[in-house]
C-alpha cells in the first residue's frame, strides 16, 4: 500500500507539472499565432485598393517590398473572383490561378485555403496555408511555427468561424481531442495524452498542446524516483528500472559525448571547397563533421547534430570542429591570407561566453587572422533576432565573418539580412538546381540574387552540380562564390592542401606573368 501510495501521489504531481508546463507552452504559441495574425491583417489592410492599376509593374514593385519587409509572409498577390493574377514573387501569371474552394471562411469574411502547393514553401513543407481579403492575398511562412518546437511535446494552431461550428488546422499536427477543445480553452486526459489548449483573445484562433503521459513519466523520472521511494524497497526498484530504460534509450548520446572527449578517431573533418565561379580561384572551404558510432555505422551530420542539441552537448560539438578545423588546414590559412574557413555553428552557441574565447583562443594559437574564419548559421537559429544581432554584431567587432547556410527554404527573410549586417547568404541547392530546368521555383534564383546584391550582401551558392549551373552563375555579371561536386567532393584536410596547390598553380599559369615565363 505505501508503494502503491508514493507512485500515486508521485503521478499526481508529475501531472500538475506536466499541465503547467503545457500551459506555459501553449501561451507562447498563442503569442506567436496573435504576432502572426497581426502582421497578416496589417499586411491585407495595406495591399488592399492599390492606388496604382493592379499587376501592374509599379504594383508589383510595391507587391515586392512589402513582401521584402514581412517576417511571418512569403508572398502576396492580386486576386479577383477567385483567381490569381499576380504575385509578388511570381510576378503576373500568364494564366490566372483558380482558386477553388475555400477550406474555411471566417466571420469576417477572409477565406483561408490549406495545403495549397506553393513555390516558397520550405523543401520539406511544399503546401502552405493562404488567406485571402478583398481581392488580395498572403502566402504564410511554412515556418513560422518552426523554432517553436519542443521535445516530447506536440502543438497544433487552428482557425476557427463558430457562427457555422467549423475549424482548420493551421500549423502543427491534428491532435485527436474532442472537438469542443479544438476553439476553447480547457484541458483533457484521453488516449494516453494529457492535452491543454488555449484561445486568443483578439483572433478566432486556438491552441492545443500535448504530451503523452509515457513522456510525462520518462522525463521527470527524479520525481518519480522520489516519490517511489517514501512507499520502500519496490518503489526504488521501480524507478531504477525507468533509469536503465532512460539509459539504453540514450546510448548513442552517450557513444558521442564520449567520442568527442576522447577526441576519438571515429570523428573526422572532411572539407568542401568554395571556388569564385568567374575565375575558378579557390576562396575557402567548409568544414564538415562525419561520425561513424562503435558499430561501424556513419551517423548523417543531421541526425547526430541534432542529438547534441537535445542532449545538451552541442557546445562541445562546436568547439571540436573549431579546434580540429584551425589546426589541421593552418598552413593553408597562413599561406593564403584570403582563404576562409567556414565553420557551422548552433543559435545557442552566440548566447555561451565559453564560445567567443574559444574563437579568440584557436585563432591566436595557430597564428591565423579572424576575418578567415566565416561562422555560418541556418535561417532557423535568425527566429530570436534580439540574441543574433547582438552576437553578430560581436563577431563582426572581433574581425570574424557570419554567412546564413541554406538560405531561402527556412525562416528568415532577405529583410532579416538587412537587419542582421551578415557577410554572406548561402543559397539551398533546391534553388541551384532550378537552372536550366523549367521548374516554377526557377525564376526566384535571380530575384534572391539581385535583391542579395542590392542589400551589399556576398552569395555563395550551394549544390552546384553540373557545367551549365556553373555557366550560369558565371554570366550573371556578379561576384559569386559556389560550392558543390562540379567543383569538388568533400576532401580530408592532404587532400585539400594539394587540391588547393594545383589551383593556385594553375591560376599563376593563366595569369600574364605566368604566361610569360613559360614561354621564355
Amino acid at each position: 500500500m505505501g508503494v502503491l501510495g508514493g507512485i500515486w501521489l508521485g503521478h499526481a504531481m508529475l501531472l500538475r507539472a506536466a499541465l503547467a508546463g503545457l500551459s506555459a507552452y501553449a501561451q507562447e504559441l498563442k503569442f506567436n499565432a496573435d504576432d502572426m495574425a497581426d502582421e497578416i491583417n496589417a499586411t491585407l489592410r495595406d495591399m488592399q485598393s492599390p492606388a496604382l492599376p493592379a499587376c501592374s509593374n509599379q504594383d508589383l514593385a510595391v507587391l515586392q517590398a512589402q513582401t521584402f519587409r514581412s517576417i511571418r509572409v512569403k508572398d502576396i498577390g492580386r486576386t479577383h473572383g477567385g483567381k490569381l493574377y499576380c504575385s509578388a514573387f511570381l510576378g503576373r501569371l500568364a494564366h490566372p490561378y483558380i482558386e477553388g474552394k475555400p477550406s474555411l471562411v471566417l466571420e469576417g469574411g477572409a477565406n483561408v485555403y490549406t495545403n495549397v502547393a506553393v513555390v516558397l514553401a520550405s523543401k520539406d513543407e511544399g503546401h502552405g496555408t493562404v488567406i485571402e481579403a478583398s481581392d488580395v492575398d498572403v502566402v504564410l511562412n511554412s515556418n513560422a511555427f518552426g523554432n517553436w518546437d519542443r521535445p516530447h511535446l506536440s502543438y497544433m494552431v487552428t482557425a476557427f468561424n463558430r457562427e457555422i461550428g467549423q475549424e482548420i488546422l493551421l500549423a502543427g499536427a491534428m491532435l485527436a481531442v474532442e472537438p469542443m477543445l479544438k476553439v476553447s480553452e480547457g484541458s483533457q486526459i484521453a488516449g494516453g495524452s494529457i492535452y491543454r489548449s488555449v484561445c486568443s483573445n483578439k483572433h478566432p484562433v486556438c491552441v492545443v498542446t500535448a504530451e503523452r503521459l509515457s513522456d510525462v513519466w520518462m522525463s521527470t523520472r527524479s520525481t518519480q524516483i522520489a516519490y517511489s521511494a517514501m512507499g520502500g524497497f519496490a518503489g526504488l526498484s521501480f524507478g531504477l528500472l525507468i533509469a536503465l530504460l532512460c539509459r539504453k534509450t540514450s546510448s548513442l548520446s552517450y557513444q558521442l559525448l564520449q567520442a568527442l572527449r576522447k577526441d576519438s578517431p571515429s570523428l573526422s573533418l572532411v572539407y568542401q571547397p568554395i571556388v569564385d565561379v568567374v575565375t575558378g580561384r579557390i576562396v575557402g572551404a567548409e568544414a564538415l563533421l562525419r561520425w561513424t558510432d562503435q558499430n561501424g555505422v556513419s551517423i548523417p551530420p543531421d541526425a547526430f547534430v541534432a542529438l547534441a542539441e537535445q542532449s545538451g552537448f552541442i557546445h562541445e560539438l562546436t568547439a571540436f570542429v573549431v579546434r580540429r578545423a584551425t589546426r589541421e588546414i593552418a598552413d593553408i590559412l597562413i599561406h593564403c591570407e584570403d582563404f576562409t574557413l567556414s565553420i557551422n555553428i548552433a543559435a545557442s552557441d552566440m548566447a555561451n561566453e565559453q564560445f567567443f574565447e574559444l574563437l579568440r583562443e584557436n585563432v591566436d594559437m595557430v597564428g591565423i587572422q579572424p576575418s578567415q574564419i566565416a561562422l555560418e548559421l541556418t535561417e532557423r537559429s535568425t527566429a530570436d533576432l534580439a540574441l543574433v544581432r547582438a552576437a553578430i554584431q560581436r563577431l563582426g567587432t572581433e574581425g570574424y565573418k557570419v554567412h546564413i547556410d541554406d538560405f531561402g527554404i527556412g525562416f528568415s527573410s532577405l529583410s532579416y539580412i538587412d537587419q542582421l549586417r551578415v557577410n554572406a547568404i548561402k543559397i539551398d541547392r533546391a534553388f541551384s538546381r532550378t537552372i536550366g530546368t523549367d521548374a516554377v521555383i526557377a525564376p526566384i534564383l535571380s530575384q534572391m540574387l539581385e535583391m542579395a546584391n542590392s542589400l551589399g550582401v556576398q552569395v555563395v551558392v550551394e549544390g552546384v552540380e553540373t557545367e551549365i549551373q556553373r555557366d550560369y552563375l558565371a554570366a550573371s555579371g556578379m561576384v559569386l562564390s559556389a560550392q558543390g561536386w562540379y567543383f569538388s567532393r568533400p576532401l580530408t584536410a592532404e587532400a585539400l592542401r594539394l587540391f588547393n596547390a594545383q589551383n593556385m598553380a594553375m591560376q599563376e599559369s593563366r595569369s600574364p606573368a605566368g604566361q610569360q615565363a613559360v614561354s621564355i
